[in-house]
């Protein structure tokens, strides 16, 4: 079972995400953040094995200091996401290990988290 966090301003985002995340039983639905603050928090309360985060977050600064709090100092591998494709090369910069366009990403979302890094202490690892 993956843990998952996601985190998006938008409340329809959060709640697409989660649904389609909930359809495959190997994901779990730890948290969802609206906000950088209740991330952390989140994460903080319930380790979970990889984050989505809206690079844009509302602003694309916040998004990228959100993302590397989670992989420099939570371990938390993160998958980015965007409507803006021009946010990929400062995302993957910051740390997260793939960027996904929010326009039709539901196969390439599911390949993503699958692939997660999962060397590290408390991420999951592949049963």
């Amino acid at each position: 079972m993956i843990r998952v966090l996601i985190v998006d301003d938008n409340p329809r985002v959060r709640s697409a995400v989660r649904a389609f995340l909930l359809a495959h039983h190997e994901f779990e639905v730890v948290g969802e953040a609206g906000s950088k603050e209740l991330a952390v928090r989140l994460a903080t309360e319930t380790s979970p094995g990889v984050a989505i985060v809206d690079v844009l977050l509302p602003t694309e600064r916040e998004g990228l200091s959100l993302l590397r709090v989670f992989v420099q100092q939570h371990k938390i591998p993160v998958v980015a996401m965007s409507l803006d494709n021009a946010c990929a090369s400062n995302a993957l910069e910051a740390g997260a290990y793939a960027f996904l366009a929010k326009d039709g990403f539901s196969d390439r979302l599911l390949s993503a988290l699958l692939a997660a890094p999962h060397e590290r202490t408390g991420w999951r690892t592949r049963e």
